[in-house]
């Protein structure tokens, strides 16, 4: 199985960055800027747009669906409140905006891969999800669990029900929460584990500043992976009040990323980077922050050459290696003598250690406990060289490859590169309950191939990979990445999903499809989600809601059609095919028409 993203169909080529965002040293969020458009009519909220210039929308917002199309919105986190026909709905990493309300009554008007949930009305993709889970249904949650909304966030997850005895997951908490069973019109409480964080969040977690490349890795909910649009660099940001002073820390300021006063407002560093920035004292995450032989300023909060003898700092004897503040540290300086290894010669401190597992716990994968002399043994990067790339596993390699890692090894999976470590078993990656030793074949990772044991890749040897997603699970950017390695980019939504030969091959209420991991590409067939998109579904937010991915325009509002002629002269009922039908992005096509466009 391959690391790849899938698209069922091929994707228009997205326009060159340097084209359309601003070129100046503004900051940008995942929700890009666009150039002004040369329309002078605005397009009004729930008309089509397009996600490169949202400027175009009467309210600046198009909530992007795709690469090439997306719908006007508006932000309504304030107020909660939207005029008809439009409600309050959370958009995922664009957050609370009004959207037209897409009640179904029927499989037949849903998007693509969804169905219908006739008690509430709403369109959801059928698949079983865990706690913690983006969910739209609570059909969608384990039995007894629900899809419960944050109060002030509008964020939504799965839920599992618990009791006075029963206990929750590391990391949750047995409370009781406002849940609306299907139909009510009031909340109903009930005790469900949920996140044991102050805002109840399931997303993200790291801190400000933390290199990210989707808003789900990032802080709280309202928390963003926020991008400087002249370097390319992103980073978290964190939600703020522009009104206060003191929302932000020292060295960041409260930033519109709107740029016309509408929101999301972020903290970000007056310099535009966060290269350099640190705020912690643990040593592990220090290193993370800063890299090796290196320690933080908490006054200043940058990072600085350490000068305690710590792992990998220059030295000259080991003299140099010890310091008052390191009493009980036994380290020595030792050199690189490595015939094969780049920097030979190279002098640094090294920690004393009884066995690899001592270097991978305190300086994660890529060190080795090897002997050096008659001294004993000692921590020192496999790759013999403390001045290589210093990603530590699962930080981004995107730039340089495996010249960014520490460990010289850059995994790549979908659009995404992060920096990885060889392996024979679990444990020699580090933290077991995010990573695991997996199967390495062709470059590509499959953790399914596993050894008798079950604790390492079936040949002995792999790669480290993140316990990822299972069929069905969101595998948006941010979020962890397939275990099967492949996501499915059906334009409404992400979900891991795997290869296939025939329908026999997928589980219930999946088909068997063609899809392509980029453009141009030969097609592959990967397990897809069945039901929505026929001809006369409503397409309001694009073609992507259409399972041929063809949207045209009715007075009515939007709706799916499906090419015909030679190959496939067939259309619905009343239904006729014109050589000249004009879609929502402007194409022309030969494609089937309702009575009332004919």
């Amino acid at each position: 199985m391959r690391a790849l993203l899938v698209r069922p169909t091929p994707a228009k080529a997205r326009p060159s960055p340097a084209s359309w965002l601003l070129p100046v040293a503004a900051l940008g969020g995942l929700l890009l800027f666009g150039c002004s458009s040369t329309s002078t009519r605005k397009l009004a909220l729930g008309e089509p747009c397009n996600p490169a210039h949202p400027s175009s929308c009467a309210d600046g917002l198009c909530v992007a669906l795709d690469s090439a199309s997306g719908v006007c919105a508006s932000d309504c986190s304030q107020t909660g409140q939207c005029a008809e026909p439009f409600k309050c709905l959370d958009s995922g990493r664009f957050g609370l905006v009004c959207l037209r309300a897409q009640g179904c009554t029927d499989d037949l008007g849903c998007p693509s891969g969804h169905r219908c949930d006739t008690a509430s009305g709403q369109c959801y993709i059928k698949v079983s999800r865990s706690l913690c889970s983006p969910c739209t249904v609570d059909l969608q949650c384990p039995a007894g669990g629900a899809c419960f909304s944050v109060p002030s966030t509008g964020e939504r997850y799965c839920t599992t029900a618990c009791g006075d005895g029963d206990s929750c997951p590391t990391g949750y908490a047995c409370k009781e929460v406002p849940l609306f069973p299907e139909g009510a019109t009031a909340p109903t409480m009930k005790k469900q584990c949920v996140p044991d964080n102050p805002g109840g969040s399931c997303e993200g977690g790291k801190g400000l500043c933390a290199p990210c490349k989707g808003d789900e890795e990032c802080g709280g909910f309202r928390d963003l992976c926020v991008r400087n649009v002249v370097s390319g660099e992103t980073f978290c940001g964190r939600d703020c009040d522009p009104a206060s002073k003191s929302s932000c820390p020292d060295g960041f300021t409260c930033v519109d990323l709107s740029g016309v006063g509408s929101g999301p407002n972020q903290c970000v560093p007056i310099s535009n980077t966060c290269q350099g920035y640190c705020d912690s004292q643990d040593s592990r995450e220090v290193l993370r922050q800063c890299g090796l032989a290196r320690s933080c300023d908490l006054v200043t909060h940058r990072c600085q050459s350490a000068t305690d003898g710590s792992q990998c700092s220059a030295c000259q004897t080991s003299r140099d290696c010890q310091s008052p503040s390191r009493p009980n540290a036994n380290s020595q300086c030792v050199m690189n003598d490595c015939a094969n290894c780049p920097d030979r010669g190279e002098s640094f401190c090294a920690e004393a250690c009884a066995a690899e597992a001592d270097c991978i716990g305190r300086f994660g994968p890529g060190f080795s406990c090897v002997p050096v002399g008659t001294a004993g043994s000692y921590c020192v990067p496999a790759r013999g060289t403390c001045r290589s790339g210093l990603g530590q596993v699962g930080e981004s390699c995107s730039e340089r490859g495996a010249a960014d890692c520490l460990t010289g090894v850059c995994l790549s999976y979908g659009p995404r590169t992060l920096c990885s470590a060889t392996c024979t078993t679990d444990t020699q990656c580090g933290d077991v309950r995010q990573w695991r030793c997996c199967e390495l074949s062709g470059g590509f990772y499959d953790c399914s191939l596993r050894n008798a044991q079950g604790n390492g890749p079936q040949s002995g040897a792999g790669v480290c990979a993140p316990n990822g997603g299972l069929l069905g699970d969101d595998c948006r950017p941010g979020r962890p990445p397939c275990q099967s390695g492949t996501c499915l980019d059906i334009g409404t939504a992400r979900l891991c999903t795997v290869p296939c030969g025939s329908n026999g091959e997928c589980p219930a209420e999946f088909v068997c499809r063609d899809a392509f991991p980029e453009p141009n590409a030969s097609p592959i067939k990967i397990c897809f989600p069945d039901g929505g998109g026929a001809p006369g579904s409503d397409c309001s937010f694009g073609p992507a809601a259409c399972s041929d991915r063809l949207c045209i325009k009715k007075e009515s509002g939007p709706v799916c059609t499906k090419p015909c002629g030679r190959v496939d002269p067939s259309c619905p009922l009343e239904w006729t095919c014109d050589a000249t039908v004009q879609t929502v992005t402007g194409d022309t096509i030969q494609a089937c028409i309702p009575p009332e466009l004919q």
